[in-house]
């Protein structure tokens, strides 16, 4: 099995890719409600005018809106219960990776947070990710450097393999060895641009065969890696990607998107390839960087 990551187009058209058996579907998302929400110190470009500035019943109304619109699509919201301090423990999408192995079984991969006080957050998700029945696994303690979980590392729906974000907050040795412990191939992309310090801020799966992108997150490597990976890019615009976090959006099904409001650019040519599109305002959570991803991390349950 070769685990030689593909960071060029070139590479990607020397071999086939392969499929993932029988692949257990999205079931829900785990959710942690913004009781502790705060910008309390700058950790990216989004948050150097927000600090203190975070309104909490507005927070609060608008995960309610995301986990409502969640709940609709007929998915089950699993809550986390952080103690008090954990300011980010909202951003659900970091501290672990809930994923399928090789053979298309729920497996979890613990995440290793930069931050130091978010690390705390990584035993609350294995704990409750064991309690739902999901296997957890931890990246081997000789392996060096951070690695942040959903937020870096996409699976390819449908195929064996990873799309995984090398920046600022994920280093590209973690990602060799979760590609070995879940069997996956791995696709790299690297993230120069600060304003897009997450790979889930610039690139959402939403098919097989299509992708919603950021372009100008991306090197030209990148791009050209994407375009040979799928048939259809979906183009974020450029101005909504950087105020609103138009990129950060999430389809579990393949058809139901659900994304950042204020892009009607992005959730146009969304809807015009036939995805249907629901909005949710999350204006107090831009103000520390995150929005609709961040904020959920699929559960594929155990059948």
């Amino acid at each position: 099995m070769n685990h030689s990551p593909i960071a060029t187009a070139e590479q990607w058209r020397a071999s086939p890719r392969r499929r993932t058996p029988d692949e257990v579907p999205v079931s829900g998302a785990l959710m942690c409600p913004p009781d502790h929400f705060d910008v309390i110190d700058v950790r990216n470009a989004h948050m150097s005018a927000h600090v203190g500035q975070i309104d909490v019943a507005a927070a609060r109304s608008q995960w309610n809106s995301l986990a409502e619109a969640i709940d609709a699509m007929g998915l089950d919201v699993h809550l986390l219960d952080p103690p008090k301090g954990l300011v980010d423990a909202v951003f659900t999408a970091n501290p672990s990776l809930v994923s399928v192995d090789d053979c298309g079984q729920p497996v979890a991969i613990i995440g290793r947070m930069d931050h130091p006080d978010r690390r705390p957050e990584s035993a609350l998700h294995r704990s409750r990710l064991r309690q739902l029945g999901i296997r957890c696994l931890d990246i081997e303690a000789a392996t060096a450097g951070v690695w942040e979980g959903n937020g870096d590392t996409l699976k390819h729906p449908g195929l064996s393999l990873l799309w995984c974000g090398v920046g600022m907050r994920s280093q590209l040795e973690c990602h060799l060895e979760v590609g070995r412990m879940t069997g996956h191939e791995l696709a790299i992309l690297h993230l120069p641009d600060p304003c897009f310090y997450h790979l889930d801020t610039a690139l959402a799966m939403l098919r097989e065969d299509c992708v919603a992108v950021v372009r100008s997150a991306f090197d030209s490597d990148g791009i050209e890696l994407l375009e040979s990976a799928f048939d259809q890019l979906i183009e974020v615009d450029q101005q909504e990607a950087r105020d609103q976090l138009a990129g950060n959006l999430w389809c579990p099904d393949g058809l139901h998107v659900l994304m950042p409001a204020g892009a009607p650019i992005t959730a146009g040519r969304l809807s015009k390839h036939g995805f249907v599109v629901t909005e949710i305002e999350t204006g107090e959570f831009l103000k520390s960087g995150g929005s609709v991803f961040c904020m959920r991390q699929e559960i594929r349950e155990p059948v």
